[in-house]
């Protein structure tokens, strides 16, 4: 089951706030203003109302293209934001490739670099690369 469906994820806005909360964080008063700021992104990204989150996106953009208007700038209302599914099959990836690499050697070939899985644990042996066909020694 993932615990993260339905969660509104990352925003235009929740950067922005995480970069205000840095430049809150050199002094021991501003740092509590720090710290509120990232449990407000925290609390924003894992939120599951997801209606109420876009409309205070929408009000946080109209104020900043307000602003940004005076320059002739602007930014659009349809960004894209970053959803938080994706995160336990990115585990699950990383999980896979730290067994793979106790079981595999990745090499190169030396001739084409293309890249080749060798079995560990098996001393010196004969690689044949499958795309060039260049045979070379390697330890594994």
């Amino acid at each position: 089951m993932n615990i993260f469906y339905g969660t509104y994820g990352f925003d235009f806005l929740s950067i922005f706030l995480l970069i205000l909360s840095t430049f809150f964080n050199f002094d021991r008063y501003p740092r509590i203003v720090s710290v509120l700021l990232i449990i407000i992104v925290i609390y924003r990204a894992f939120s599951k109302n997801i209606y109420k989150r876009s409309s205070e996106l929408s009000k946080f953009i109209s104020i900043i293209n307000k602003v940004l208007g005076k320059f002739g700038k602007g930014i659009p209302y349809n960004l894209p934001r970053i959803g938080l599914e994706g995160i336990p099959a990115g585990f699950g990836q990383i999980k896979y490739n730290i067994s793979q690499k106790r079981k595999f050697k990745i090499v190169k070939c030396p001739n084409c670099s293309q890249k080749l899985r060798l079995p560990r644990g098996q001393k010196k042996i004969i690689v044949t690369c499958k795309k060039c066909s260049h045979e070379f020694k390697m330890k594994t």
